[in-house]
């Protein structure tokens, strides 16, 4: 069995534990939107959007951390929960994701705040110091993380209860259907400072390099839909200050999933395209694990990939192997595709 429906534990987990922090048919709020070109938050997003579809939960804000209004929020939600997107930015390796967290959880003492499942690094000593201080002071926060190491780190640093709970992209439904690969490997590999550079690959016309923030698995169609989501968002945003309004609000909420749904799309165009994935991000991983291609990761540099695969014990699928390095991976990648007992993705036309 491949696919989303294999992962169908995870989402039962998921949905159980947001089922007790969240009331059926409550109004809450959601902070936290991806405006950017991270497929795996975009992931993220439509997995807890769905989840509190199902819960009949009434989201009454939604907000990015560069649009969160804290007056717009307390009008919409003078008493309830406070969602904070799940992810991979819990600590000081994104500040500004970090900023808007503590600056939520110090500003609304009397709201249940749920940070959904994150994992957590601090490599500042003040920083962590500063996040202990806020956190520790909410009568009424709760903290899931997505792995053991995150659960120990948050257990031993905070007093707000924990727990572990799976990625919230394993609550999506309704992947793209995979098109026939156009090359080999694809090499999905982070350009930013949560890479471990593990190294260059020897040029080879059968492995393509690049990352999400490329804007590969965009055509023509895709671009011009982008770009009128994009206006849609801008203008829902505007209009969600001026007036906050249930219809500014809606249309907000909807153009943020619109555009969640193209970087979820393009994600899954891009990995599509090749019969193999090699990664070094976490959601290209989890996205190959949900379509069911065969894949490759290398760590991360803070292990952010092998705490998660250990946590969930990923070794255990077929079509999933770790390296520890990029000419490793490339042959690992190359082994998979040889062995004939690799189980193959359905694909279209």
């Amino acid at each position: 069995m491949t696919g989303v429906g294999r992962w169908a534990d995870n989402r039962r987990r998921l949905a159980e534990t947001l089922g007790e922090l969240v009331e059926p048919s409550s109004r809450c709020a959601l902070l936290g939107f991806p405006y950017y070109a991270n497929v795996g938050d975009s992931a993220i997003w439509l997995g807890v959007r769905t989840l509190l579809a199902e819960l009949g939960a009434e989201v009454v804000y939604t907000a990015d951390h560069h649009d969160f209004s804290e007056a717009t929020l307390a009008e919409r939600l003078p008493s309830g929960t406070i969602l904070l997107t799940g992810g991979g930015n819990l600590g000081d390796l994104w500040p500004s994701h970090q900023r808007m967290r503590e600056r939520v959880i110090g500003a609304f003492p009397g709201h249940r705040i749920v940070q959904l499942p994150q994992s957590v690094h601090f490599g500042d000593p003040a920083g962590l110091a500063r996040a202990r201080a806020v956190f520790d002071a909410h009568p009424d926060l709760i903290l899931l993380l997505r792995d053991q190491p995150s659960l120990r780190a948050a257990r031993a640093a905070f007093r707000a209860p924990t727990a572990l709970a799976p990625d919230c992209a394993f609550a999506m439904t309704g992947l793209p259907r995979l098109g026939q690969p156009e090359r080999r490997i694809l090499w999905l590999r982070r350009g930013d400072h949560e890479s471990a550079a593990p190294g260059e690959p020897q040029p080879d016309a059968e492995v393509h390099r690049t990352d999400w923030t490329a804007q590969e698995g965009a055509d023509a169609s895709w671009s011009a839909a982008a770009r009128s989501v994009r206006r849609r968002l801008d203008k829902a945003s505007a209009q969600v200050r001026a007036t906050a309004s249930d219809r500014a609000v809606a249309e907000l909420a909807d153009a943020q999933d619109h555009h969640a749904r193209l970087q979820l799309q393009r994600g899954c165009r891009l990995l599509g395209s090749a019969s193999a994935v090699v990664t070094d991000r976490l959601h290209g991983h989890l996205l190959s694990l949900l379509l069911g291609l065969p894949h490759v990761v290398i760590d991360d540099r803070h292990g952010k990939i092998s705490g998660y695969w250990q946590t969930w014990g990923h070794d255990r699928h077929r079509v999933a192997r770790r390296a520890p390095d990029a000419e490793q991976a490339l042959r690992a990648a190359t082994e998979l595709l040889d062995d004939p007992a690799t189980p193959r993705p359905a694909r279209g036309r």
